[in-house]
């Protein structure tokens, strides 16, 4: 307890302190303020042309209101009393009334951009030169008279010199006042302040620009040459000078600059014609008419700087939302760029997110925006490296950078960890991201980040690799080789044909049963798998002519090396989501059947969820189709979809195959085992046959068995090998 009222009482003597030295530091401002007015005070009506109290009082006004009264009016109090040696009256309404009304009107203009957009700068300078630049003048110079008259400080009120006050608090509020409110924001609040904010952003552009560093030195030496001017033509030759080029500066090269050299350029040439009216060199009417003009030029800049600012934030505004995504709230390459610029020598990321997305066609865009956005907040909230993820064009995926750091395969280690983490929640279900593979590749100062992300995002996602560094030493091929190559494997056969064979679980297998696989071979030796060289196939659209060549010369190898057609219990061929939608599928496979005498009560086609669902309606007609023909047709990676048991009941299917991701942890994983009994059950009741794929050990096999399921296939069941080798030893063993 006793603690707690010292913290308190301590707490209180603080800001007691804070309070105190704020209203010193007012005091003391006030009267270097009244020794620099004196400056410009015009000797004869004993009138302040600039007033650098007046300024600076609106200024603190504007930043702290009432509470800096007491510093305010002390200063007054002093200055009228010791100084400027008025009757004790005088004094004392002086210092009370005169702070009231830049009070007032501060805080009338506080009310008014109150109900303004934070960032509405141009319509906060329209607001500032109406209710401070013209009706706080005319209502302080009437206040002025009106107590001077009353105690007959003045002979005689006179319009001419009410038009005289106003334009000279006019000039003061326009040109003292912004600058002292720059300079209290800036020590109250360092570089955060709006205006500060605003500048630096302005200005950052033309840094390294060659037209700003032109345009800042001819106005040193322009302010140079003003300043140590003999005669007053060419004074005001300089003046009239500079004041064109902070015209061309402000808003261009920021606020801050321009101000400051328009604030020198005003203050030199009110206070040389001061100076020259004092002496009697230049006569009265004309001294006002070069104020007259000064207040409209003053006027015109501000207004060309509300121009500017409303101008530089409609073009920030405009390419913001050309570089955000609309649906994912992501920026794009663009700003990627530009984030990048100031980071040097980083790595770029990709994460794919292609298989978890043709997992989920039935969310549609809401769906996969979502995906984005929240794996985008997950990876900010949950890494300090990864300040901001980007959207890739034309890519399923997040583009991201990390600084090239000693540790940084311990923090992409840790980045795979937490994609395995994350968990994408839509409409009361949880779902976790299908494959976790990273691509990664240096980015130089020199490289072409389109170029870099666009062949980052090409390369295609194995099961095998978590991170996967892109080699940007091999020669980059054109789009012309890339197609020429690919026709050249069509055109000289270089597809092989392998196989991969499954096990019957529930007893010794009579018939062969085998998934017919595809590889290409390269200079006659190299062997490259549908990893490699499908992502070729998709860019040129060649996948029906490649499911066609496989459809083909598998009839031809089964028709070659197949004398026991009871041997053959199922040979699988897997279609894609065009062959599915081609016409001419169903009529050149039965002509296919028909030519080299294969039974098609032999053949499975296997399709996958995301390609049946691509164009539901023309899937299940060619599904009906091949099924009335005698195919049987099994659903590939079942389980990895948004909808999976759905599309049992609306797809006419054969058999379904599940997904190995369900499969290879299920020798330890109580939550898979539970998963593929589900799924082994519903088969059983809908008359389906279910294969096991990923079948790495007897173990798994052992398991599975045990769940009811039918078939195994896996590395641990048989590798691939070439058809015709299986075949051949298929139809030798039927012969022994």
């Amino acid at each position: 307890m006793l603690s707690s009222l010292r913290s308190f009482f301590a707490k209180d003597i603080t800001q007691n302190r804070r309070f105190l030295l704020c209203q010193i530091l007012v005091f003391v401002a006030i009267q270097c303020s009244f020794f620099l007015s004196n400056f410009y005070v015009v000797q004869a009506d004993q009138v302040h042309v600039l007033s650098f109290t007046a300024a600076f009082i609106m200024a603190i006004f504007l930043k702290y209101s009432w509470r800096v009264i007491p510093g305010v009016v002390c200063g007054l109090l002093f200055y009228y009393s010791y100084f400027s040696h008025r009757a004790l009256v005088i004094t004392l309404l002086f210092s009370t009334a005169l702070p009231a009304i830049p009070l007032l009107f501060s805080t009338i203009y506080q009310r008014i951009i109150q109900s303004f957009d934070a960032h509405n700068f141009p319509l906060r300078l329209v607001y500032y030169i109406l209710v401070l630049g013209l009706a706080y003048p005319i209502a302080n110079s009437l206040l002025l008279i009106s107590i001077s008259d009353y105690f007959g400080a003045v002979a005689q009120f006179e319009i001419q010199f009410l038009f005289y006050s106003v334009l000279s608090g006019a000039l003061t509020q326009l040109v003292l006042t912004p600058l002292f409110t720059l300079v209290i924001h800036y020590l109250a609040e360092g570089s955060k302040a709006p205006y500060i904010q605003l500048d630096k952003a302005m200005h950052e552009d033309s840094l390294t620009s060659y037209h700003y560093r032109l345009w800042f030195t001819i106005c040193v030496l322009v302010c140079v040459f003003t300043l140590f001017g003999e005669s007053s033509l060419y004074r005001d030759t300089m003046s009239l000078l500079l004041i064109c080029l902070v015209g061309v500066g402000i808003g261009k090269y920021g606020l801050v600059r321009p101000v400051l050299f328009a604030t020198f350029v005003l203050l030199l040439t009110i206070e040389d014609g001061v100076s020259r009216l004092n002496q009697g060199i230049l006569s009265e009417r004309h001294f006002y008419g070069i104020l007259l003009v000064l207040f409209v030029m003053t006027a015109l800049m501000f207004m060309l700087g509300a121009h500017s600012i409303k101008n530089y934030l409609t073009t920030r505004e405009a390419i913001v939302r050309e570089r955000i995504d609309p649906y994912t709230g992501l920026f794009n390459l663009a700003q990627m760029r530009e984030d990048i610029e100031q980071s040097g020598h980083v790595v770029l990321i990709f994460i794919n997110l292609t298989p978890t997305v043709s997992k989920l066609s039935s969310l549609g865009h809401r769906g996969r925006a979502q995906l984005i956005k929240q794996l985008s907040h997950y990876l900010n909230e949950k890494t300090q490296y990864i300040k901001r993820c980007y959207l890739p064009p034309f890519s399923e995926g997040l583009v991201c950078y990390v600084p090239r750091l000693p540790y940084l395969n311990s923090e992409l280690k840790s980045l795979i960890r937490l994609l395995e983490q994350f968990h994408f929640y839509f409409q009361d279900t949880s779902i976790s991201l299908v494959k976790r593979t990273i691509h990664c590749t240096d980015l130089k100062y020199d490289q072409d980040l389109e170029s870099l992300v666009s062949s980052l995002c090409e390369q295609y996602s194995d099961a095998q690799t978590d991170i996967k560094w892109l080699n940007q030493h091999t020669t980059p091929y054109s789009e012309l080789e890339k197609l020429n190559f690919i026709q050249n494997c069509f055109k000289n056969n270089q597809f092989e044909l392998y196989c991969q064979p499954y096990r019957n679980l529930h007893g010794r297998l009579k018939e062969e049963y085998f998934e017919v696989l595809l590889r290409l071979k390269v200079d006659g030796q190299t062997m490259m798998s549908p990893a490699e060289f499908f992502p070729l196939i998709n860019e040129f659209g060649l996948e029906v002519e490649l499911d066609k060549w496989v459809v083909s010369h598998t009839f031809i190898s089964l028709s070659r090396f197949v004398d026991n057609w009871q041997s053959i219990g199922r040979c699988s061929i897997n279609l894609t989501a065009k062959a599915l939608s081609d016409d001419s599928l169903v009529k050149e496979v039965v002509s296919l059947a028909q030519q080299y005498g294969v039974p098609l009560d032999k053949i499975c086609f296997e399709i996958t969820e995301s390609d049946a669902l691509r164009d539901e309606a023309q899937a299940i007609l060619a599904i009906e189709q091949l099924r009335k023909i005698g195919c049987t047709i099994a659903l590939d990676d079942f389980g990895t979809g948004y909808a999976s048991f759905d599309y049992l009941r609306r797809l006419p299917l054969d058999i379904i195959k599940i997904d190995g991701s369900f499969v290879q942890e299920i020798t330890h994983s109580d939550r898979d085992k539970t998963i593929v009994q589900a799924i082994s059950q519903v088969a059983k009741t809908m008359n389906l046959t279910t294969v096991a794929e990923f079948v790495e050990s007897e173990q798994h096999a052992d398991i599975l068995c045990g769940l009811g399921i039918d078939y195994a296939q896996g590395f641990g069941i048989a590798k691939p090998l070439p058809l015709m080798s299986h075949l051949k030893r298929c139809q030798k063993g039927r012969a022994i």
